[in-house]
């Protein structure tokens, strides 16, 4: 008998499966994430050993960092088909084309900051008590406006305890897009423009987070490009934060340390109290789910 067919699904493996249809996540990744789990892992060997198991029944498959810096030579982890039809059944199809894919080389930096920044909200949520749900991972919400679209690369939403619920769109910035060009679909002033308009055309609140991975001047830039592009200078629709100083904080949530467009210091619950319900009761007037890629 293999290994393979040895292999019987447990409810931690159910959990490991779950986190990463979200993200792809190193071990380090997975270890830290696992504080919300029912039985969490208690160092990365156990992590490690946990994953590597998985990947040889066939319901995960690896790849290796190649980047420069922190995390670099690290195996990443993603699901394989049968993984992901154990979530899903036996006819799920991917929501991309390239979801099995191995991490192209100019991708990694930004896949592994995605998944930093997304493990240490959940992490964070679970400790405020806050549930964090209707998540989409990258490249599987589709924002229509006019005859636009935008694919932010994730959205959740936060319940807090007394029932309060804000909306998120993420937008990792790792120095690559161009600040102004209304003709770059990746430019930081097309994103202002089409975010702020979405904004207005909505019945829901939300709010981006810019979160920059090597500039700290760059994100006073995106920040007051979006100050200038807003309709009404009175709503913060992009904030943001260098993703080194939201990951070195204990308190991410409550924290001060995000800047509205005006550049004042701001947490990242601070908003009014209409922001009430979920993105997706606005579906249908100004989202659709994303076109496989």
């Amino acid at each position: 008998m293999t290994n393979r067919e040895r292999r019987r699904l447990t409810g931690r493996d159910i959990e490991v499966l779950t986190a990463l249809d979200r993200t792809v996540l190193s071990a380090g990744q997975l270890l830290k994430l696992s504080a919300t789990f029912v039985r969490p892992f208690h160092s990365e060997r156990m992590a490690r050993e946990r994953l590597a198991a998985l990947v040889n029944a066939g319901w995960l498959q690896s790849g290796r960092y190649a980047t420069i810096g922190a995390g670099a030579g690290q195996n990443y982890y993603q699901l394989s088909r049968v993984g992901y039809r154990i979530l899903y059944g036996e006819r799920a199809e991917a929501p991309t084309k390239r979801f099995f894919a191995p991490i192209s080389l100019p991708r990694q930096h930004h896949t592994r900051c995605l998944a930093d920044f997304i493990v240490h909200t959940i992490v964070a949520a679970h400790v405020a008590g806050a549930a964090f749900t209707d998540f989409y991972r990258e490249n599987t919400l589709k924002l229509t406006v006019g005859e636009e679209c935008l694919y932010p690369d994730c959205a959740f939403q936060l319940i807090l305890p007394d029932g309060r619920a804000f909306n998120y769109l993420i937008e990792i910035d790792n120095h690559t897009e161009q600040i102004r060009s209304m003709k770059d679909a990746d430019s930081w002033e097309r994103k202002a423009r089409l975010y702020d308009d979405l904004q207005s055309s909505a019945p829901n609140r939300f709010r981006v987070l810019v979160v920059t991975t090597r500039s700290g001047s760059r994100l006073k830039t995106i920040l007051t490009l979006a100050a200038a592009r807003s309709s009404n200078p009175q709503r913060s629709v992009l904030i943001g934060t260098p993703l080194a100083m939201y990951l070195t904080e204990l308190t991410p949530l409550s924290a001060p340390i995000f800047l509205d467009h005006h550049l004042r210091s701001i947490s990242l619950l601070a908003g009014p109290e209409s922001w009430k319900s979920s993105i997706r009761h606005n579906r249908g007037a100004a989202s659709e789910a994303a076109t496989p890629q």
